[in-house]
């Protein structure tokens, strides 16, 4: 049975060194290539940054203050990448790139267990190609390791769940122990990640198979008891570090801003904001799961069951979420491993012949396809001709942002053009009963459209953003000052003016303070003594007089 198993492990080498060479080519290149983006990325990479400075690894900080909102397990691996690559965006991105090409192994691995190999390698190829599974790939946020550890949890959970009954008692008892710990033991490091949410998201998926499929959930009591043990004893093994580091103080405040999350609206998105988002976020596999969710008479009662499995995990992330008043991009981004799964279970019974290509898949892909590539081209065209449309911006800060000189060119829509010609082209084959060549032509065209928009578009779309306040910010990082923002909330001025650890002597050093174009009065009414040095893309920099 052992030489079985290494015989087929040795068999899938090559399939799963090529896609750890793809994920690496996708992945890796240009991570540096743009600046951190405030909030999200340049916290995280400060507070990895700070744990090197101070010496502090039981205790996430922010400005050298507890930050209770994040447990610390990503910012670790952020740590650990800069102390060898240094303090830069290549380091901070760099933990979710190697996640990006670990998924890909875990996702190829993961279908050929339960299906085949074809299948693993659709559904590997359906995350590369994907608009926001590949992005997330090459970002400094926490959710790419955080979705990782709670699919793995729940999979093993789905293990669990399948018993063998054919097999030997003993070997399947001791299979049983294996899953059980391997899903605890990715559930706790879950909740090292982000928190809690990653019990109740796999616990509430779990609960739905029981219920809907009438309590044919083959768990014993004994091994959910000793699966909460397991996970709790994760969990209170990192509290023990921060409680002793900061008192109960900080549970208090890391459950009250968990409880927060819940009920705190920030941007007013609706009730549809995700289902939405990941209709175009995660093309173009959205546009292939509508014949996924049907019963299909090819599967075996394992693949019957992963399938559902899987259907539970996107309708309890999406309910969840969208109950949640808080409406971020990244909270459904769990999402995108059953999405790819149904899109690479249907190529791989299209590939197979046991389903076939109707309009269900054509009218969203070609749909789907034309909006993203009219809104990328219509954009491109747009921004370089701002006086057809500044008129109707109504915040003074967005109409200087858009007068920003960058350098744009009208050959720059020939990328959208290109790809919606490849979408155009892979549903003609897939029609024409050339199945695999418009499927390799749609993962091909997909995963290069994304790169190039991430090589060559994101960078000029960040000079608009916050590449002025950046750029003034870097050059006072080896000057001895205080920098402070008035008027909006960012954490650049730590990360980028590389903020040292506060000393009494903090005080005496000269101050700059930056704000928007739209809060200059007001911040000049806290501080008299204000002088402003200049102005650039609708930011604001002050220096005060001794």
């Amino acid at each position: 049975m052992m030489f079985e198993k290494i015989q087929r492990s040795i068999k899938q080498f090559p399939t799963q060194l090529i896609l750890v060479i793809i994920g690496a080519f996708l992945f890796l290149p240009f991570l540096n290539h743009v600046h951190l983006f405030d909030w999200d990325e340049i916290n995280f990479a400060e507070s990895a940054r700070e744990m090197l400075l101070t010496h502090n690894f039981r205790m996430v900080q922010i400005n050298f203050q507890p930050f209770y909102e994040k447990p610390p397990l990503f910012i670790w691996l952020q740590a650990l990448s800069m102390s060898y690559f240094g303090v830069n965006e290549f380091a901070a991105r760099l933990p979710n790139a190697i996640c990006g090409i670990v998924t890909l192994l875990v996702v190829f691995n993961v279908g050929r267990y339960v299906f085949k190999s074809q299948l693993g390698v659709l559904w590997a190829m359906m995350f590369c190609c994907s608009i926001l599974p590949h992005i997330y790939f090459k970002s400094g946020i926490i959710d790419p390791v955080f979705n990782l550890f709670i699919f793995l949890g729940v999979f093993f959970l789905f293990k669990l769940s399948v018993q063998n009954d054919f097999e030997n008692h003993k070997i399947q008892k001791r299979n049983r122990r294996w899953n059980l710990v391997l899903s605890a033991l990715f559930i706790g490091l879950a909740t090292l990640t982000k928190g809690p949410v990653a019990i109740l998201l796999s616990v509430l998926t779990a609960s739905t198979y029981f219920f809907v499929n009438r309590g044919k959930l083959k768990i014993e009591l004994s091994e959910m008891i000793l699966w909460w043990v397991m996970v709790a004893v994760v969990v209170v093994f990192w509290l023990s570090f921060a409680i002793h580091a900061n008192g109960l103080k900080f549970v208090d405040e890391f459950v009250s801003y968990q409880i927060q999350l819940f009920n705190t609206s920030d941007n007013g998105a609706w009730f549809l904001y995700h289902p939405l988002l990941l209709l175009i976020g995660v093309f173009p596999a959205s546009a292939l799961i509508y014949d996924a969710f049907k019963k299909n008479a090819n599967d075996d009662t394992t693949q019957v069951y992963f399938k559902r499995w899987m259907i539970y995990l996107l309708c309890v992330v999406l309910l969840v979420f969208s109950v949640v008043k808080t409406k971020m991009v990244h909270y459904s981004s769990l999402c995108y491993f059953p999405i790819t799964f149904l899109s690479a279970y249907y190529l791989n019974y299209l590939f197979d012949g046991k389903m076939k290509w109707t309009w269900r898949q054509t009218v969203p892909l070609l749909t789907l396809g034309v909006l993203i590539t009219v809104a990328f081209t219509g954009g491109i065209f747009l921004i370089q001709r701002p006086d057809v449309f500044i008129n109707y911006v109504k915040d003074d800060f967005a109409k200087e942002i858009l007068k920003a000189k960058v350098y744009w060119s009208n050959y720059d829509i020939r990328f959208g053009i290109t790809y919606l010609v490849c979408i155009i082209i892979s549903i003609l084959l897939m029609q024409t009963k050339h199945v695999k060549w418009g499927a390799y032509i749609l993962i091909i065209s997909s995963a290069l459209f994304i790169s190039t928009m991430m090589t060559f578009v994101v960078p000029r779309v960040e000079k608009y953003s916050q590449a002025a306040l950046i750029e003034f910010l870097e050059a006072k990082a080896n000057e001895s000052c205080r920098i402070e923002t008035d008027g909006f909330k960012s954490y650049a001025h730590y990360f980028y003016a590389r903020k040292p650890f506060p000393s009494p002597a903090d005080t005496a050093k000269q101050l700059y303070v930056v704000t928007k174009c739209t809060k200059v009065e007001e911040v000049k009414s806290h501080n008299s003594k204000l002088v402003e040095l200049y102005r650039k893309n609708g930011w604001v920099f002050f220096k005060e007089a001794k």
